[in-house]
């Protein structure tokens, strides 16, 4: 006769089988803090070296002087998007802020206001209309981030294609935005843009890293309730980093017409999916609370790079459409994974 204990032991399911070696040791490095580094990094180098070894045009410094004005407005936007995404959000609308930010500034400077004069009142209304609108309707009345965003991201652009009337506005003689979107420096090979956009990155990284703004920042993202039970106002924080993704897209608006000497209503389309495929890609989780801004630079980078590959290979804009939505999909799979890695090792 068996005893209580052994049919117990005999009902009880089998213990799951052990993980091969080969996959604990890729679910530490994708859980751990540099997975992305070690993943989007490598396949980043395997990139320029084959593109080194197959395209004699890559790396030459005209390319190269391109490929960073190119990766300008991207950088700035996603870290932009980062700052959300730490919050637990999404800015859909950061394409549809910076074409209406854009056109202001154009309007403003062809109505004659002086250019500098324009551009900080370009900042000022982007940092304004991010707080109060999205900032207050999600931060503060706790609405959905994807409702109100993608809300915007249509109201915005309807009203810039009423204010233009569907048409471009020529900004071909403003220095200030051509000095921030295609001038260049040492020699002509640095973009005053790309220069601009690291510095905004190392000042949002000193803001995450060493200021109470910053920890509050990761500690909404994290556990909002908890964040609030420990007397930080995370309605007033998520508000905030909306604010600071409006005068981001402002900044980047400015820097579109530089490049393109003219503001177009239909500038910033789907520069919301870019930016948020290169902060997944650099490891800012979509629940919020982990990550850097330093792997949105990440992101941009391997983004910039294989769109520049594609392009000297002759491969059309819409492939290359195609492809960034496919890794914007990988990105979030990716994500998910780390997120269970980090369940299971931690």
């Amino acid at each position: 006769m068996e005893s209580d204990v052994q049919v117990r032991q005999r009902e009880l399911p089998a213990p799951p089988p052990a993980a091969h070696p080969l996959k604990r040791a890729a679910t530490r490095v994708l859980g751990g803090t540099f997975g992305p580094i070690v993943g989007v990094g490598g396949v980043l180098v395997a990139l320029v070296l084959f593109e080194l070894l197959t395209e004699p045009t890559f790396g030459s410094a005209d390319n190269l002087t391109s490929l960073g004005r190119a990766a300008a407005v991207p950088l700035v936007v996603s870290a932009a998007m980062a700052l959300v995404l730490l919050t637990g959000g999404v800015d859909l609308s950061i394409g549809s802020t910076l074409a209406l930010t854009g056109v202001l500034y154009a309007k403003l400077v062809t109505g004659g206001a002086p250019a500098g004069l324009a551009l900080i009142a370009c900042l000022v209304f982007g940092a304004v209309v991010g707080f109060t609108v999205n900032g207050i309707l999600i931060g503060r009345l706790d609405m959905s981030f994807f409702v109100v965003t993608i809300g915007t991201m249509s109201l915005y652009r309807g009203i810039v294609y009423l204010w233009t009337d569907s048409s471009t506005i020529d900004m071909y003689g403003d220095r200030v935005s051509r000095a921030l979107g295609n001038d260049t420096i040492l020699g002509g090979h640095v973009p005053i843009g790309l220069l601009v956009g690291l510095a905004l990155v190392l000042a949002l990284w000193w803001v995450l890293r060493w200021t109470t703004f910053g920890r509050s920042i990761y500690a909404v993202g994290g556990n909002r309730e908890a964040t609030e039970l420990a007397g930080v106002r995370a309605g007033w924080v998520t508000a905030a980093v909306y604010g600071v993704s409006g005068l981001c897209a402002a900044l980047a608006a400015v820097m579109t017409i530089g490049r393109s000497t003219i503001a177009d209503p239909n500038m910033g389309l789907n520069l919301e999916l870019t930016a948020a495929a290169a902060a997944l890609l650099g490891g800012v989780a979509l629940s919020g609370g982990v990550g850097s801004v330093w792997g949105a630079v990440l992101g941009v980078a391997f983004l910039q790079a294989l769109t520049n590959a594609l392009s000297l290979a002759g491969v059309s804009t819409s492939w290359q459409l195609i492809v960034t939505g496919a890794i914007l999909i990988i990105a979030v799979y990716l994500d998910r994974v780390r997120a269970r890695a980090g369940v299971a090792g931690g």
